[in-house]
């Protein structure tokens, strides 16, 4: 637990209990991270006897995290489609600017509503009227458990899981470089109170869907490589998804880690435009200290990220996107060498 925890998580609690109704969200395409974080913080609130409201946000639930319990209670709306007048309180999880609460319209906060921003991301604005960002952790649920502790709150069996699983995602498995020994134990004192974590993982490891499995083939044939070969990208533009069938919430799975898996290959990007003018980016990239993806995620479109793990919206033309990221890296990244 850090300092920066400790001497926040009174000043967070002390407005916690001054609120009536508090309002949570779940990021654009959602993780484990931002849905377990969501869970774990809206049973504890509710434990507390608060009135919670937790939305779903722009995107689907996603099919892997059907095993997380509770997941019923977010409710399917994203922000522009909430009174948000009705709110005190906004507490903003695992999201690195307020464009990361919904990218569908301008995010505007009331000025009856304060905002709590608790997030792990490097990245993060810090926009909120009490900001608890610490980059030292793996992972948003990692803060949330240390707050739990702090706050007195029990941490019961589905709580545990729905933290555990945010935890090992947001480590790749406790094994990206943010992963620490205090990763491990607090991983361990979740499996402590619910054992049961083997089966969670295996139920979400294993849900994919045919579709995700034809997008990983389709996204796999279409690698261009840049840079002598040290940057590798899926490219795959809307008119190759709309004539596979393939919906976008299934574009998102583990390509850009498939790439880097190959030696030689330093960074590896999957680039889809999921609608027209639309392009999700991911990145990631075997050498964080010299190659820190975090850096292109915040400068171009919206996004941000980890130092090995990051991802990005450009509301471009799928060639000029293309385009405007490659000059981006070769600004950034030097030692790559020429596009």
């Amino acid at each position: 637990m850090t300092d920066k925890v400790i001497e926040m998580a009174p000043k967070i609690l002390e407005l916690i209990k001054k609120s009536k109704k508090i309002l949570l969200h779940c990021h654009p395409y959602p993780d484990a991270d931002s849905i377990g974080s969501v869970l774990a913080m809206t049973l504890a609130l509710k434990k507390m006897g608060l009135e919670v409201t937790s939305i779903l946000g722009d995107s689907e639930y996603p099919d892997d995290l059907i095993v997380l319990p509770h997941h019923d209670l977010l409710v399917k709306k994203n922000y522009s489609e909430i009174d948000t007048g009705e709110f005190d309180l906004f507490i903003i999880l695992d999201s690195s600017t307020l464009g990361q609460v919904s990218r569908l319209a301008e995010v505007k906060i009331p000025k009856n509503m304060k905002t709590v921003v608790i997030d792990h991301h490097v990245t993060n604005l810090k926009y909120g009227d009490i900001n608890l960002v610490d980059e030292t952790y793996t992972a948003t649920s990692q803060i949330i458990y240390d707050l739990f502790i702090r706050w007195g709150v029990e941490v019961d069996k589905d709580m545990a899981v729905c933290l555990f699983l945010g935890l090992y995602t947001d480590s790749g498995g406790f094994k990206y470089p943010s992963t620490t020994a205090n990763t491990l134990a607090v991983g361990a004192e979740l499996a402590k109170i619910n054992p049961d974590f083997p089966r969670v993982i295996f139920e979400m490891e294993n849900a994919k869907d045919p579709q995700e499995i034809a997008y990983e083939g389709l996204a796999l044939s279409s690698i261009e490589k840049y840079f002598s070969g040290k940057l590798v990208m899926a490219a795959v533009p809307y008119e190759k998804l709309k004539e596979k069938g393939i919906q976008k919430g299934f574009t998102q799975g583990g390509v850009g880690n498939t790439l880097i898996s190959v030696i030689g290959w330093e960074i590896g990007i999957n680039f889809v435009e999921a609608d027209p003018g639309v392009v999700l980016v991911s990145f990631r990239t075997r050498n964080s200290d010299k190659h820190d993806v975090s850096l292109i995620a915040s400068m171009i479109g919206k996004g941000g990220g980890h130092k090995a793990a990051a991802g990005t919206t450009i509301y471009e033309p799928f060639e000029v996107a293309k385009k405007q990221l490659l000059e981006t890296i070769a600004k950034t990244f030097p030692d790559l060498g020429k596009i």
